[in-house]
């Protein structure tokens, strides 16, 4: 989510002299992100100022991955446009990105979830370069997914609840069983698709707006990340709720708008990838339960802190994990061909 802040900023006047322009061409104030400060300008752009990597990475190759994620994923129509890079400095220790300021709203749910599919459509039909550098391209992406879940339990095991405990390491067996499955077809994925990320323009599309970190692997990790329950639930910008019947719409969305090879490529995957990325954000949600005091992160004054701690608290209840759970076990699975028709 991103929301106003209401301090001066000396990057003001930096990114001025940076871009050669006056400071009034400048916003007053920065639109804060979790990962980014957003600097708006005259004319339609946005300043991108990061404040960390996600994947670890020094602040320059993080600059050059997060350029080549625009500038690669151009050509699909459903990312800002890349405008101008701005080199890592001492007055700019992990650098900049001038990109499109995209005039959108905020998804509302159920109703926008069918763009969003047809936006991703857009992203996973472009071609797959044989080289695939920068970009996290790993041989195994089942063992992958599964060692990212691991890592982040692995500091934390012996302060799980019992019974989520018991939930994780279920799905971490099933994780395990699959692994010597052949790979999924790769597709360039973005990999961070929860509705917040995206803007509905005017005309009804949907744009991506984080883009910094896509990896290449089955389009089904952006299906996941883009109707989990934890994903829809996510970002309290976004309103409204989605049901089974929308959460099919969203994936018949995006069917309809690749091409059937690749379809069929996604369809037996397509629900292994909701498993996977559920694992990997609930060991994430588990992992910070476990190392922070969520009674007082619940009460404090802080309202991002609160927030976060609201929806942490839901997504590591046991009942709301077995609710998750229940679209891929029991009755109320999903099939691969309702998903992907």
């Amino acid at each position: 989510m991103i929301t106003d802040s209401r301090s001066a900023d000396p990057t003001r006047p930096t990114l001025a002299a940076a871009l050669g322009l006056p400071e009034d061409a400048i916003a007053a104030e920065p639109v804060e992100g979790r990962v980014h400060r957003h600097w708006r300008l005259a004319g339609g752009r946005l300043v991108r100022v990061p404040r960390m990597s996600h994947l670890g990475l020094s602040p320059r190759r993080n600059l050059i991955y997060a350029a080549e994620a625009f500038r690669r994923m151009a050509p699909s129509g459903a990312v800002p446009t890349l405008h101008r890079v701005l080199r890592v400095s001492a007055e700019l220790p992990w650098g900049a990105l001038v990109v499109e300021d995209v005039d959108g709203a905020v998804p509302e749910l159920p109703r926008d979830l069918p763009a969003i599919g047809r936006a991703l459509a857009a992203i996973h039909r472009l071609p797959v370069p044989a080289n695939r550098a920068p970009f996290v391209d790993p041989a195994d992406p089942l063992a992958y997914l599964l060692s990212v879940a691991r890592d982040q339990l692995a500091p934390v095991q012996d302060r799980l609840e019992e019974a989520a405990r018991r939930i994780l390491e279920e799905e971490i067996a099933w994780a395990e069983s699959l692994i010597a499955a052949r790979p999924p077809r790769p597709s360039l994925v973005a990999a961070d698709t929860h509705p917040g990320n995206f803007r509905i323009r005017p005309d009804g599309s949907a744009v991506l707006l984080d883009v910094e970190r896509p990896v290449y692997d089955s389009a089904g990790v952006d299906l996941a990340h883009a109707s989990l329950p934890t994903s829809l639930a996510w970002d309290p910008a976004v309103t409204g709720a989605a049901g089974r019947a929308d959460i099919v719409a969203f994936h018949t969305a995006w069917a309809a708008e690749v091409p059937g090879d690749l379809a069929e490529a996604v369809r037996p995957w397509v629900l292994p990838y909701r498993r996977l990325i559920w694992l990997r954000t609930t060991s994430w949600a588990c992992a910070w339960a476990a190392r922070n005091d969520l009674s007082a992160a619940l009460a404090s004054a802080d309202a991002a802190t609160s927030g976060l701690a609201r929806r942490l608290a839901r997504f590591v209840d046991p009942a709301m994990m077995e609710e998750a759970r229940s679209g891929w076990t029991g009755a109320r699975a999903f099939s691969g061909e309702e998903l992907v028709p």
